[in-house]
């Protein structure tokens, strides 16, 4: 059984509680219950609740949490100690943190001894759960104790009085109709009301003061007093306040006051303040002594007429007054002047019919919700002329109320902002499109990516591409920017063209494009369109007279459910761009998972080349043979790369990775550093004998560097090393690309004292024109061709070829890839008896290395040398 209501006042104190707690947690929700009755306070009477969140938590979680935690607190035993649960902390709170919304939840009662007010739940608490470091509420809950047992004490003081006093109901009866009569009975106007504010009871006078009464309602007595008291509204609902918190009025009467009843009329009025219980409950009277006449100040009234009239045709805006259903009533010059409509065409409903719109009633019903909850609108419109133009105006709205707070009409405001809003557009096209082609530019192109991202789990696959024209930059350098800026525009409406409509393409720079398509229904219509757009760039292109061919790579990425982040799907149509172009140009590419494994070796490739020691990298000595006798002629070094991360990597792999990517010389420098150390150390061992050679490959991108031969020569002058040692290794795609600065390279080199050798012979081009120009001593056989001499008759018309041109052109022969006996002996038999295989040594670590030659000192000379 209740021993009282709970009061608005109360809820009051609660929700700053609330609001308090939440914020100095730093929680993401937090709910309050008010608890009423005489029963022991382990048994939870819930009255009252208010909840506190941040305006981002969905409606949906607040509505879910809110009835969970409701529930589970009115059926459960009320604690009297704070209590902090959380993820595998075992409790009598399980349930709730099964709840996919909650991590964690502070328990607070606030009360004293045996009695309980009320009970506090913060979710969501951001802090180490390990370590249960909670902030300090103590002084804020006891202030809060404080009021809600003030206000308690307060409300019961009365109520205890009146059962004193009238120790029967049928003296609480009598009673309550004697305070009935003589409020009937008064001339002064009269109110009874809670401390919610809702008028209980009204007399005669008030009713004829206020031109309303019970039956068709008072606004609430807050409001009343507001607008009809302004001078002293403040001071009169603080004491109202205070009677509620600490339980007597510290102000009672205000004289000679003026009461407005609205924009024309006041009375001056003494106001009385008084409490008294009412049916049981304490409430509040308010009692309006009139002493002066209603004031009408007609000259006040018109003078104010003709100064709106005034004022209302001069302003450079239009202004309509209407009813509440938008009948207008007035309008002034500058509405005739925006919309070409009299004063006579515009009452009525007739000033709707310049509204630009096909849905009027919509804006009209909008104008209405907004100035129910705010008293005002303000928003954008277009009107048009009677000649049709278009006008783009500002629009203000505010109503106009009654006494009763009655919505009676509304007044209009429009200012004309068409220069401003085409201005506007002017700016946000700058903003959002590329000035050449008129396509979306990077920034808004990433707006609309995120926004088609967000389409997928619904609307099916998004897809993503990345296209960039191969070689443009040959059509600025030699035709000029102009004509590049022409191509640009040509491809911009070529790939028009070939999209659809709802397809976004922007440029993002230069000669970089980008298309995104949504709502695709499978994976191959997007090769399709990839192939017409590839097939569509192909087109020669005619410009200034001039006909030009251009081709185009791309890269594309698809995003399912799965796979919608923005940032990812980017990456992933850059990797497939870049596979597009290292597959040849002129082609589209998907993203393939394998494309990651590209990107992670260069990272890793990257470190490690950074390492002070070039962490991984290492080298292997393949020794060379002379296999007649058996004795060592020299070795072959060989790249090794071993990450922690991706294992042992083949030198085929990240050997081209590095040219690719502009790492080759880095790596070469260090390896032919690393390389002359050892050597220098075996030839002060005497292990190292001429005229046995050690054999060091060159990188493609290496010849073409004008400045490698002497920076080679430099390094050698400055470890004090004679070149004559070594014998460097090139392909014939060296040669071929830039013979020029490649033979330049090669014959500085040789002219040092280098031996020069081709290596690979055969799987090229093997042209004798390039075996005439290239500054060789040595040809070395491929491995591919003396792996089949013996079971593959064109394989050993080939090698004999090659060895009869090699004897012809006095060049040393090397043979790789030699494995077994037979096919040492016929090679020997064919007069070829350099050798390498592992038919007698698989490549070696320095320290086994340096084994061999200690144990073969027999030194035999190249032949044709």
């Amino acid at each position: 059984m209740k021993s009282q209501q709970i009061s608005k006042s109360d809820n009051y104190i609660l929700e700053h509680c609330v609001d308090k707690l939440a914020r100095i947690n730093n929680s993401d929700y937090a709910l309050g219950f008010l608890v009423d009755g005489d029963s022991s306070p382990y048994l939870i009477n819930v009255d009252s609740q208010t909840v506190s969140a941040p305006e981002l938590l969905f409606e949906p979680i607040k509505n879910k949490l809110n009835k969970d935690l409701i529930d589970y607190f009115s059926d459960k035993p009320c604690l009297l100690k704070d209590l902090f649960c959380y993820e595998g902390h075992e409790s009598d709170y399980d349930d709730l943190l099964n709840n996919e919304y909650i991590d964690n939840l502070r328990y607070i009662p606030i009360g004293e001894g045996s009695e309980l007010y009320a009970i506090v739940i913060l979710i969501n608490i951001e802090l180490s759960v390990r370590s249960k470091d909670l902030i300090d509420v103590t002084p804020f809950l006891l202030a809060t104790i404080t009021l809600l047992k003030n206000k308690k004490r307060a409300t019961k003081m009365l109520p205890i009085k009146a059962r004193n006093d009238l120790t029967s109901k049928k003296f609480q009866d009598q009673g309550q109709k004697i305070l009935d009569s003589m409020l009937k009975n008064t001339f002064h106007p009269a109110f009874l009301f809670n401390d919610e504010f809702q008028v209980l009871k009204s007399n005669l006078a008030a009713h004829r003061l206020f031109n309303s009464n019970l039956e068709r309602g008072w606004p609430v007595m807050d409001k009343l007093i507001n607008s009809t008291l302004p001078g002293i509204a403040f001071r009169l609902l603080t004491s109202i306040s205070k009677m509620s918190f600490l339980g007597h009025l510290d102000k009672q009467q205000w004289q000679n006051v003026t009461l407005v009843l609205n924009s024309y009329q006041s009375v001056t009025v003494d106001i009385h303040l008084f409490d008294i219980v009412y049916f049981g409950r304490q409430c509040f009277g308010l009692m309006i002594n009139e002493k002066t006449e209603v004031d009408v100040n007609h000259e006040v009234y018109n003078a104010s007429l003709q100064r709106f009239n005034a004022l209302t045709s001069v302003v450079p805006m239009a202004i309509l007054q209407m009813d509440k259903d938008f009948n207008c009533s007035y309008v002034n010059k500058t509405w005739a002047k925006y919309t070409n409509q009299n004063t006579q065409q515009s009452l009525g409903k007739g000033w709707l019919s310049s509204i630009k719109t096909l849905d009027t009633d919509e804006i009209l019903s909008e104008v209405i919700r907004a100035i129910s909850h705010s008293n005002s609108f303000k928003g954008e419109i277009e009107l048009t002329t009677v000649a049709g133009q278009g006008l783009w105006v500002s629009m203000n709205a505010v109503g106009l109320f009654n006494d009763r707070f009655e919505l009676t009409g509304l007044i209009l405001t429009m200012s004309d902002i068409s220069d401003e809003r085409s201005n506007s557009q002017k700016l946000q096209k700058m903003a959002n499109y590329d000035h050449l082609t008129g396509l979306s530019n990077r920034a808004f192109f990433t707006d609309r990516l995120t926004l088609a991202l967000a389409r997928v789990p619904r609307h099916g696959i998004t897809a993503l591409m990345f296209l960039d024209l191969d070689r443009f930059k040959n059509i600025n350098d030699t035709l000029g920017h102009h004509v590049g800026d022409i191509v640009i525009q040509e491809v911009a409406e070529r790939l028009k063209s070939v999209v659809r409509d709802e397809d976004s393409i922007a440029r993002l720079g230069g000669d970089e494009f980008a298309i995104i398509f949504t709502d695709i229904t499978a994976e191959n219509v997007v090769a399709l369109i990839a192939n017409k757009i590839v097939s569509a760039i192909n087109l020669p292109f005619t410009i200034e007279g001039k006909v030009m061919a251009l081709s185009c790579s791309i890269g594309v990425s698809i995003a399912t459910e799965h796979n919608v982040s923005p940032i990812d799907i980017l990456r992933k149509a850059d990797l497939a761009l870049y596979k597009a172009k290292d597959l040849g140009r002129n082609q589209f590419c998907f993203y393939d998972p394998i494309l990651e494994k590209d990107l992670s070796l260069l990272h890793y490739l990257t470190d490690d080349l950074n390492h002070p020691q070039k962490s991984g990298f290492f080298f292997v000595f393949q020794p060379l043979m002379n296999a007649s006798n058996g004795s060592v002629m020299g070795f072959e070094v060989l790249a090794r790369w071993s990450n922690s991360e991706m294992g042992m990597i083949g030198p085929d792999i990240f050997i081209k990775t590095m040219e690719e990517n502009g790492l080759i010389q880095d790596f070469s420098e260090w390896l032919f550093y690393e390389v002359i150390l050892q050597v220098k150390l075996w030839v002060s061992e005497g292990l190292l004998v001429a005229p046995q050679k050690v054999a060091i490959n060159l990188s493609v991108k290496q010849l073409h560097l004008i400045e490698f031969a002497d920076s080679v020569l430099a390094l050698f002058k400055k470890e004090k090393i004679d070149p004559s040692w070594f014998t460097l290794e090139v392909t014939e795609t060296a040669f071929i690309q830039d013979p020029a600065i490649a033979g330049q390279n090669l014959r500085a080199l040789k002219k040092a004292g280098f031996l020069i050798a081709l290596d690979d012979f055969g799987t090229g081009y093997s042209s004798l024109g390039l075996l005439r120009q290239m500054p060789l001593n040595y040809i070395k056989i491929d491995r591919s061709f003396i792996q089949d001499i013996l079971q593959d008759s064109e394989a050993e018309k080939i090698v004999l070829a090659i060895i009869s041109l090699g004897q012809m052109l006095d060049l040393g022969l090397i043979a790789e890839g030699v494995e077994d006996i037979e096919t040492k002996e016929w090679l020997v038999a064919q007069g070829c008896i350099c050798h390498q295989g592992y038919y007698f040594h698989k490549p070696l670590l320095i320290n086994r290395a340096s084994e061999l030659l200690k144990t073969h000192q027999n030194i035999e000379f190249l032949p044709n040398l």
